[in-house]
């Protein structure tokens, strides 16, 4: 493993002879010091079976989808998963997200959809709102829901209605609309080939991105490191093959801190703490310590014998997707691994 070395963000350099000394040299000067890692251990202890392609976990369900259909598992007992309630969506799910007691659905040409996920035994669309184009994913603030749409960029719509949400604005990004994360009142969307996008939602009026990074290779698949209260502003992301972990505490001034080159091709990223779990397609899982943001150092691995392909985590588990990757026939499941240090 190795990570890849740049004079302008002051990244971490391993790996080679070379790309130590520069680490030395910038990491010294800059008075950036890299963190023992924290090493992880996986060890699988269950599965749930496919077809899936989408994974998310909150307490103790997990959440799956394939194709048109978004599906409940309890796993209490992540030895014995049991599978809860399933609804089936009228356009193919391109990935969600979920909070308390509703999931939000991007289910391509039908917009976002509003799951209620309050009693997991029968969970139930309650509505939907239709997008320009193909919604992929949404994210949540207060009383609105962020999403991602390939025409119009990102996009905002007003629940304070559920049985009749409306659009409540959009931004239209530069590129490819990729992603959306969103933390406290801040949100985070990427494109390709700009970069990332910093949005203060709490702000009245049409989303305007308060920081924009122009940067090439911008990931596909973004997360941010969760903390109680404000909102942390370091975020992991898969792209170009490699993980990438962005500095946005400032958010006028977001920056790329470092990327990291894994053994696989990184494909989602997961995240707990200070540690990043990457879906790394044929490497399996590549684990990653960022507790020193500039200097993202290996903390374990966990081989798969099928590419993975997403992946969540909670404080003690993570949940990953192998097999045949999105939109292609073939065996998929989820293993459920414990974590130890």
């Amino acid at each position: 493993m190795r990570t890849t070395c740049t004079w302008s963000r002051i990244a971490a350099c391993a790996g080679t002879r070379r790309g130590a000394l520069i680490a030395m040299v910038l990491l010294g000067s800059f008075g950036v010091t890299p963190a023992d890692a924290q090493t992880v251990t996986l060890t699988q202890v269950g599965t749930i079976p496919g077809p899936v392609e989408h994974v998310r976990v909150q307490g103790d369900f997990a959440y799956v989808s394939r194709h048109t259909d978004f599906a409940i598992w309890d796993v209490s007992d992540p030895a014995s998963p049991v599978r809860q309630g399933a609804v089936e969506l009228p356009e193919e799910i391109w990935g969600f997200r979920v909070r308390g007691d509703r999931a939000y659905v991007g289910a391509n040409f039908f917009g976002v959809a509003i799951v209620d996920i309050s009693n997991p035994a029968s969970p139930q669309l309650l509505s939907n709102h239709k997008t320009l184009g193909q919604a992929k994913i949404g994210a949540v603030y207060e009383n609105r829901v962020v999403l991602i749409d390939h025409m119009e960029g990102m996009v905002m719509v007003d629940i304070s209605d559920e049985a009749a949400p409306t659009g409540a604005g959009s931004f239209f990004l530069d590129g490819y609309a990729r992603d959306v994360v969103t933390s406290g009142k801040m949100a985070y969307a990427t494109d390709s080939p700009t970069g990332l996008y910093v949005f203060d939602l709490s702000r009245p009026g049409e989303p305007d991105p308060v920081g924009i990074l122009h940067a090439p290779g911008a990931p596909r698949a973004i997360e941010v490191q969760r903390e109680e209260g404000e909102p942390s502003g370091i975020l992991a992301g898969a792209g170009a093959g490699q993980l990438q972990i962005y500095d946005a505490t400032n958010p006028a001034a977001p920056m790329r801190a470092a990327t990291f080159d894994t053994p696989g091709r990184a494909a989602r990223v997961a995240m707990s703490g200070s540690h990043v779990f990457v879906a790394d397609t044929q490497a399996g899982v590549t684990i990653v310590d960022i507790s020193t943001p500039a200097a993202p150092t290996a903390a374990g691995t966990f081989a798969t014998d099928a590419p993975a392909r997403d992946i969540a985590a909670s404080d003690t588990h993570v949940f990953v997707v192998v097999g045949a990757g999105e939109r292609q026939e073939g065996e998929t499941e989820v293993l459920i691994l414990s974590q130890s240090m």
